[in-house]
């Protein structure tokens, strides 16, 4: 079957199939062989796609799925097709950086007012013992950094906002 992710703010068309001897992951990029093993650890696993083997951590809550790979975190949201279909406001929420995770505050790189490319480290937070760098999702100005170093934030806070983009 046919999923809906939202990955980093970028949906994505997927699905899992067997080949008989593996799974095979399947995105319009095209099909990719891949396994996903436990590590003993709780959370932690290894993934390996195609000849690359990559370590991960999985937080799954009930609308979202987190992993951590490579130094940052990824919210994976599950989207339904009937409520895309009837939502239209998107452009508010791609301004809001939000906590992949409770967790505590480690860095603010930023202030209110700055300017800020795409890419750009906004701030660095603590979660199951891994540090992660949020970055700016497009280039603008930081309207609002609502925690300071030390605070503790719940999932889904709103860690960073930037301000509207002018049309």
């Amino acid at each position: 079957m046919r999923r809906i992710f939202q990955i980093d703010g970028a949906e994505i068309e997927c699905w899992l199939g067997h080949d008989g001897s593996r799974f095979v992951l399947h995105t319009p990029e095209g099909a990719l062989p891949c396994s996903l093993e436990p590590t003993g650890v709780p959370g932690g696993y290894v993934l390996r796609a195609g000849d690359a083997a990559r370590g991960l951590w999985l937080a799954a809550g009930p609308d979202a799925t987190f992993v951590h790979l490579n130094g940052r975190a990824h919210e994976i949201g599950r989207i339904d097709p009937a409520q895309r279909l009837a939502s239209s406001d998107v452009g508010a929420a791609d301004d809001r950086i939000l906590a992949p995770m409770p967790g505590v505050v480690v860095l603010i790189a930023v202030k209110p007012g700055d300017a800020v490319r795409e890419g750009q480290t906004l701030l660095v937070i603590e979660s199951m013992k891994l540090e992660t760098s949020l970055t700016a999702p497009r280039d603008g100005v930081v309207a609002e950094m609502p925690f300071a170093t030390g605070d503790s934030f719940g999932l889904k806070a709103v860690l960073a906002q930037l301000a509207p983009e002018e049309e």
